[in-house]
């Protein structure tokens, strides 16, 4: 697959994962009953005591996420329904660039609201990094990031030599890049998930990998060796302080090194708030990060480097 074909890929699936989680919010709207009350124009408390759930924190941030959406908005004095009609489109040219094997994750995930509308702490509410590490592995196993992976990998020109940096690398990263590294080069991958670690090192161990592997908050990271590339893929929505997280990387960069990150910018796609409901289970979930904010703290840094944009979801820092 040709380097423009794998980032339209990762650009078009994105947006259908977005559209179905505008449907599911709708949905999710009709099922508790959000839509017939609000049409009644009540208090946004009124609202919360007539909807039967344990978890309030959950409902409220299901009604701001559809009035983040504009399906319900709140007056000084009540909540009042707008009008709200949604086009799904599947371009013609997207139809071969679609993957279905992330479908049946997405519908478990939508499938969890409803015992997470009972707790946070629901055994069947299984987004936590560690403690569901064998769902996450699933996810992360998809074809989905298996195309961003091969993105990363043709962007970054990663050589049996390379110095490689990779932050959230998760379970199924290690594995795929560690085959592209010799004795000669490094591959580091940093995950503060031990059960996410212990899968990839095990794979990395079954191939005889060149891979080390260290488990730590991206946060607290304080690199000693310099790095060709550094790859930051879907991790900066559980970052919370990226500045800092941003400025250690491209600290620990070569000159002519490349930070890659990956993500679903939310100043490139709309209706993004829909997948960051749903994404919202997993407790380290800050939202998604805007491809702007990220160049504006690097600039603001004092750095000196070029932007390359990939499409709407890939964005190449080259330090110079």
């Amino acid at each position: 697959m040709r380097l423009e074909e794998l980032i339209r890929t990762v650009d078009a699936n994105i947006n259908h994962m977005i559209s179905l989680s505008v449907l599911n919010l709708a949905q999710l709207g009709i099922k508790y009953g959000i839509f017939k009350i609000v049409a009644s124009r009540p208090s946004y408390n009124e609202l919360l005591s007539q909807i039967r759930v344990p978890n309030k924190p959950l409902l409220k941030r299901l009604v701001e996420h559809l009035k983040a959406l504009g399906i319900i908005e709140e007056t000084p004095n009540s909540l009042i329904l707008n009008g709200f009609s949604y086009v799904l489109k599947f371009p013609k040219e997207d139809y071969m660039l679609l993957l279905s094997d992330w479908i049946p994750i997405w519908e478990e995930i939508y499938k969890m609201i409803d015992f997470a509308l009972i707790s946070y702490n629901h055994p069947y509410v299984l987004m936590d990094f560690d403690k569901d590490a064998d769902f996450w592995d699933i996810r992360l196993s998809s074809s989905f990031h298996s195309v961003y992976r091969e993105g990363i990998l043709r962007l970054g020109e990663i050589r049996e030599d390379s110095y490689v940096l990779d932050l959230g690398c998760g379970s199924v990263s290690p594995v795929y890049f560690g085959k592209f590294i010799s004795e000669d080069g490094k591959y580091l991958g940093i995950d503060y998930s031990p059960g996410l670690l212990e899968i990839a090192r095990s794979r990395v161990e079954r191939e005889g990998l060149p891979v080390e592997l260290k488990e730590m908050d991206v946060a607290l990271i304080k690199p000693r060796t310099r790095y060709d590339v550094a790859i930051m893929s879907f991790l900066l929505e559980y970052v919370e302080n990226r500045r800092e997280v941003l400025r250690k990387v491209l600290d620990a960069l070569n000159s002519g090194g490349k930070l890659i990150i990956v993500d679903a910018f939310r100043d490139e796609f709309e209706n993004i708030e829909a997948m960051e409901f749903f994404e919202g289970l997993n407790s380290s979930f800050v939202g998604y990060p805007a491809r702007g904010e990220i160049k504006r703290l690097i600039l603001e840094e004092g750095f000196d480097v070029s932007f390359e944009d990939y499409g709407k979801s890939f964005l190449v820092v080259k330090k110079l």
